[in-house]
């Protein structure tokens, strides 16, 4: 029997524009359904332009979703952001499909951010 639950660490990427999954795109990694309990965003280096982040799930990646953080601002500074606290409107635990994506997209131009996502879960 697999583990019943897990833990991820990816890099973050730092896109120029708003395309989907710019700055995170990740295909549900344990093929088994998942609820995501805690999504961490630790920013080390802010973005250049004034940007925000949505975060959250899709079922093909290629649409932004604001399920687990919803307008984080990556743009102002560095900074630690959970769903527990940093939400948003929309944020908090999320389920995640196997097959679906995480993704985080940026509202605007995120030259020249650096830091890591962190994502705990459970099987559903």
């Amino acid at each position: 029997m697999s583990e019943q639950n897990g833990a991820y660490k990816v890099a973050l990427s730092a896109p120029s524009d708003n395309t989907v999954g710019g700055i995170l795109k990740l295909q549900n990694p344990e093929g088994d359904d998942l609820i995501i309990t805690e999504f961490l965003l630790d920013i080390t280096t802010e973005a250049s332009g004034a940007a925000t982040a949505d975060i959250g799930v899709d079922d093909g990646g290629d649409v932004s979703s604001d399920s687990l953080l919803d307008g984080v601002d990556i743009g102002t500074a560095a900074g630690l952001f959970a769903t527990t606290v940093d939400g948003g409107t929309n944020g908090g635990p999320a389920k995640w499909p196997s097959g679906y994506y995480l993704v985080a997209t940026a509202s605007a131009d995120a030259t020249g951010l650096v830091g890591n996502a962190y994502i705990k879960w459970i099987r559903a």
